[in-house]
């Protein structure tokens, strides 16, 4: 193969979609189940999070519980930011709650939600078939957390709701920077250049 037709080739494989391996972008730890918010319809709880690169996030699971026998279900959120309580909805999927659940992660997986670098905020609205906790004391709690209640969110000032400490994990992939691709395909084209004059001599 002449050596342009293999600079294009790789730079066509570099240029490609890259196999990129999900992480917790968020993960706070579980909340202390001696700490307990009530969780149910007429209060519920949301975190802001922040990225600086775009992201595929893949799920999202909150660590709460439900206390009654009756199941129910959480629709998990993602918001737009507006300062000091979420925004406009961009992705909204729900999960089912049995009855009698105890403590644990419960989440919605296999997402394909998009975001590019800023600050969000998800949420978690249980139904009215959920009396539960969403306990707080999580070891490593998000910046800021916002509460709904009497059909809104409370918008008390940056920083109010800190002590609900909420237990939140997302897990996510990055997604590259074209930018980042193309500098990479630069570097690789001079090597290939630079190769070819040394060959020439």
């Amino acid at each position: 193969m002449h050596p342009l037709q293999r600079l294009g080739t790789a730079v066509l494989v570099l240029l490609s979609p890259l196999p990129a391996t999900a992480a917790y972008i968020v993960d706070t730890g579980p909340g202390i189940s001696g700490e307990p918010w009530a969780f149910e319809p007429a209060q519920y709880f949301a975190g802001e999070f922040s990225v600086s690169t775009g992201q595929k996030i893949q799920s999202i699971e909150g660590y709460y519980s439900n206390i009654e026998n009756a199941p129910g279900s959480v629709t998990i959120r993602l918001h737009q930011d507006a300062g000091n309580i979420p925004g406009s909805v961009l992705f909204s999927q729900s999960h089912a709650l049995p009855g009698a659940s105890s403590l644990d992660w419960y989440g919605v997986f296999g997402l394909d939600w998009l975001i590019g670098p800023g600050t969000y905020w998800v949420s978690f609205e249980p139904d009215g078939g959920i009396k539960g906790i969403h306990p707080g004391k999580a070891p490593n709690p998000l910046d800021e957390y916002a509460q709904h209640s009497g059909g809104d969110w409370l918008d008390w000032g940056r920083n109010y709701f800190d002590y609900l400490d909420l237990g939140v994990r997302i897990d996510a992939t990055a997604i590259p920077e074209p930018a980042t691709l193309a500098l990479a395909a630069a570097g690789l084209a001079g090597m290939v250049l630079a190769r070819r004059r040394r060959q020439a001599h």
